[in-house]
């Protein structure tokens, strides 16, 4: 069976939901929510492969102004976050009806947020690894002769081994 005829606008939009690679069934029921032409599994297959070069170009400037607009920028996050902080502070004083001050705490939070994004706070460093390897090289110390546990430690730390 041959691929439905579409619209240049049906067409378009199918090469955008391609190329963002959303799954043929969840294409088939935005096709049918417009009450646009049935489109088969072997139809959505004949578009991927007629429009390849232009599928890859849209795929390729998506991704490209995922990665260079918009949030993806740090100079973009940190000023919708100063607004989000600015409108916060003009409101962070008002209780609600049980007078607690949730719009203080969440300005805070947002200026804390802004400086995690500055690079101005010290994010949390996750000691287990380090703990994990003294660990190893306790047992490694513990169960194999002295001259063997210095040869791998000075191997592991970069240096030459013993005798070469």
């Amino acid at each position: 069976m041959a691929a439905p005829k579409l619209t240049n606008e049906q067409r378009n939009q199918l090469l955008e939901w391609v190329a963002a690679e959303y799954t043929e069934g969840l294409i088939r029921q935005w096709f049918a929510d417009r009450k646009w032409p049935d489109l088969t599994q072997q139809g959505i297959s004949y578009y991927r492969k007629r429009y390849k070069i232009e599928i890859e170009a849209k795929r390729d400037e998506r991704r490209n102004a995922a990665l260079t607009t918009g949030l993806a920028l740090k100079a973009e996050r940190v000023e919708r976050l100063k607004e989000h902080a600015d409108a916060l502070d003009a409101i962070k004083w008002k209780a609600d009806d049980k007078g607690r001050l949730w719009n203080e705490k969440a300005w805070r939070e947002t200026l804390d947020d802004i400086a995690k994004e500055m690079g101005h706070r010290r994010q949390g460093v996750d000691l287990t690894l380090e703990r994990e390897i003294e660990a190893f090289l306790d047992r490694l110390r513990d169960n194999l002769p002295p001259d063997d546990y210095a040869r791998i430690v000075a191997f592991a730390a970069g240096g030459a081994t013993p005798g070469e």
